[in-house]
């Protein structure tokens, strides 16, 4: 693999950009940190250094957030890495920038409909010139996609009902503000019935059984996740549900916050919506959260399915989802400067890198379990 600069991450001067940063390095992958502020920047390079405890060959470029500039900025580059969010209000001119600079596109949202938003809007334009546009490269949701795709390697399973659970999760600025703007829209978090979406109730939590725990938890639809928009236009599925146990420690706050939301909404424009909710995530943010740990942050993805005859279900442990996050967007960019894409489009990381592939790589990382035999 050359060792040119080919790698950009944008918004790297944050909590996530940090993480996708330090991966980056210890792939021995150059690379740029591109955001508004070069004080910020620095001092996120500094961190990362500390962390790599070696050398780091990361340039660092300040870019203003427009098209024009961004397509400049990403003309140096074959993969973008997005990690400044929220998504839908800020990821617009990062796309266009993407493909009319001829990059391959992947970020870390967690957004429903940015994801199925970017999907029909720009997927076939970006096959058509062969790249990539992968949103969610992250623990929710490129981790379910991956369990996914091993419960529907029976071939009579069409239907998926999945799980997501993580201990002590400390979730950053960026991503409280994403998924608060997610979460408190009660028409955008959608399941997959019968091959249509429908919506879920934006402030109801469920209680969940996990197979390995005595206890039952409350989980809920915590903005719909993202592969019902993945699976949507699949043959192979017809249902797909998605619940996330986010902790005990914060679904009442999120809860109250939601019925905060549906008290303040109505006569809101949809600007005003989303100012509140990032007001609300401002009063929320306890500031950046220290870096997570696959013993502390221990996490599972359930994945059951189900088809006319059969049942089959997977269990995959995938710990310290922030790191691995990181670790997501590096072996993607890793895999796509070694071309190893599997398919261009519109695509989740399982789908254009291989779902068995990405697990036995982060088994061996030590992030999450072995595949089944």
């Amino acid at each position: 693999m050359s060792q040119a600069r080919k790698v950009l991450i944008y918004g790297a001067s944050g909590y996530t950009g940090k993480l996708v940063a330090e991966s980056l390095a210890q792939r021995n992958i150059p690379f740029y940190m591109a955001g508004r502020s070069m004080q910020r920047l620095e001092t996120a390079l500094g961190v990362v250094k500390a962390r790599h405890q070696e050398d780091v060959d990361a340039e660092l470029i300040v870019v203003e957030h427009t098209p024009e500039a961004l397509a400049k900025a990403f003309a140096k580059v074959d993969v973008v890495i997005n990690v400044a969010g929220p998504f839908m209000q800020l990821a617009w001119p990062v796309v266009q920038a993407c493909l009319d600079s001829g990059c391959h596109y992947l970020d870390t949202t967690g957004e429903q409909d940015w994801t199925d938003a970017i999907g029909q809007k720009y997927g076939d334009a970006f096959a058509a010139k062969g790249l990539l546009l992968c949103p969610a490269n992250s623990f929710m949701w490129a981790a379910g996609a991956l369990a996914a795709e091993v419960v529907l390697e029976n071939p009579e399973v069409d239907s998926l009902d999945i799980l997501y659970q993580i201990d002590n999760g400390l979730p950053s600025e960026a991503s409280t503000k994403s998924f608060l703007r997610m979460v408190c829209n009660d028409t955008s978090q959608y399941y997959l019935e019968q091959n249509e979406l429908k919506a879920w109730p934006n402030d109801k939590a469920y209680n969940v059984a996990l197979p390995y725990r005595n206890t039952i938890l409350r989980a809920h639809p915590w903005g719909g996740a993202c592969e019902p928009i993945w699976l949507k236009t699949d043959p192979r599925v017809q249902n797909c549900r998605v619940l996330t146990a986010i902790g005990e420690h914060l679904i009442d706050g999120v809860i109250d916050a939601i019925k905060a939301f549906n008290a303040a909404a109505p006569g809101l424009s949809q600007a005003e919506r989303e100012e509140w909710t990032n007001n609300m995530g401002n009063q929320m943010d306890i500031g950046e959260p220290p870096k997570d740990s696959v013993d502390v942050q221990r996490g599972v993805v359930v994945c059951h399915g189900q088809g006319r005859q059969v049942t089959h279900s997977y269990v995959m442990n995938l710990s310290a989802a922030y790191t691995w996050t990181g670790e997501m967007c590096a072996e993607a960019a890793l895999r796509l400067l070694s071309g190893k894409l599997k398919m261009c489009g519109f695509q989740s990381a399982a789908k254009a890198f291989g779902h068995r592939e990405l697990i036995s790589r982060f088994h061996e990382l030590g992030y999450c379990s072995a595949l089944p035999v």
